[in-house]
């Protein structure tokens, strides 16, 4: 529960449509505050709520003034933190209304604001997407990430999306670090942080670590500088982190050097027959691309490895030394193709 935000605004939608704004006076060790509901037909009312915020939100609510009291039931209110930070879910009362509800963040207030032109429209809104490689984090290493990636913002509430077991899981960070111990090992993460920036438009960063897919950092802003410089910075940060054998086979794959070598091998004076060096050729080629599948396959691109204890030389070199074996299979192959070839040649 820690790090949950007090002021919150959005939508309501079902049997009941309208605007919300919901208010924490106390966020630890409960949840209690005032939840303000605009019905597009009815007018306000207002309630008091609390519950609990641990993975889900639960919330009750009692009415306390606006409208007829008996057109206002108890309510019931159960959501999730999606992984952008916002709260999903839905809604019901005791006199059979329901629906779902949409609700936003509106405490996150920068110090001094940009200055905005008149108007208070962006002249452009800047994205970068920048891929790293394949990447090695332990503990120390995602705690030192999600402090990287805090920086220049005023108020950040950084949100974390994991799976563990098969299920997603998205989490304030300060509540991701305190299961850090209990994780072992991911194949996801995505860190997520925003606050509003100039023009009303929110400024945001993401980065994206997947163990068997692409590892991306998107960054978001009205200020071209700032999104450039933080993409990059975040990039350098990473690369520290970064498995170099496994990060250029799956960034070159058959390259122009593997393109000239095959040419070379149809004009070996071994094989004896044009067509016997063309079935090698066929035959290396396939090798090549088997070798280029299991190392998107088997060998990870992100290695989270969260534990209070820095694995052995052997555990953090293991993608490395895998990518050596399968390399070496595929040669091996090669060898037996070129031996079966060649095996009745005078």
């Amino acid at each position: 529960m820690s790090g949950f935000g007090k002021l919150w605004a959005g939508r309501a939608y079902g049997t009941n449509t309208g605007n919300l704004f919901l208010e924490f006076e106390e966020t630890e060790p409960r949840l209690s505050g005032t939840l303000r509901f605009l019905d597009s037909l009815a007018g306000i009312a207002v309630y008091s709520v609390e519950g609990t915020f641990d993975d889900r939100l639960v919330l009750t609510g009692h009415w306390k003034q606006g409208g007829d009291p008996e057109h206002h039931g108890v309510l019931s209110i159960e959501g999730r933190l999606t992984s952008e930070g916002y709260l999903r879910g839905t809604w019901n009362s005791t006199i059979g209304t329901g629906g779902t509800f949409d609700l936003h963040p509106h405490d996150l207030v920068l110090s001094t604001p940009p200055a905005t032109p008149d108007g208070s429209i962006p002249e452009q809104l800047y994205s970068r997407n920048v891929s790293v490689g394949a990447i090695q984090l332990y503990a120390q290493d995602v705690l030192e990430l999600l402090r990287y990636v805090q920086e220049e913002f005023t108020a950040p509430r950084p949100v974390v999306t994991y799976h563990v077991r098969g299920s997603e899981v998205t989490k304030y960070a300060v509540d991701f670090i305190k299961e850090i111990p209990t994780l072992g090992r991911l194949n996801y993460l995505k860190v997520t942080v925003q606050e509003p920036d100039a023009y009303g438009v929110n400024r945001l960063v993401v980065v994206e670590l997947r163990a068997f897919g692409d590892n991306e950092i998107r960054v978001q802003g009205v200020r071209e500088s700032w999104v450039v410089g933080r993409s990059e910075a975040l990039a350098a940060f990473l690369r520290r982190h970064q498995s170099r054998l496994v990060t250029s086979y799956r960034k070159f794959g058959l390259n122009l050097n593997s393109v000239i070598f095959l040419a070379m091998l149809v004009l070996i004076p071994e094989i004896g027959t044009l067509e016997a060096r063309v079935a090698f050729v066929a035959a290396t080629v396939v090798l090549l691309i088997l070798l280029l599948w299991a190392h998107s396959k088997f060998i990870p691109n992100a290695s989270l490895v969260l534990t209070d204890k820095r694995p052995n030389v052997f555990i953090r070199a293991w993608p490395t030394i895998l990518s050596w074996l399968v390399a070496a299979s595929a040669s091996l192959g090669a060898a037996l193709v070129f031996y079966w070839l060649t095996r009745n040649s005078s």
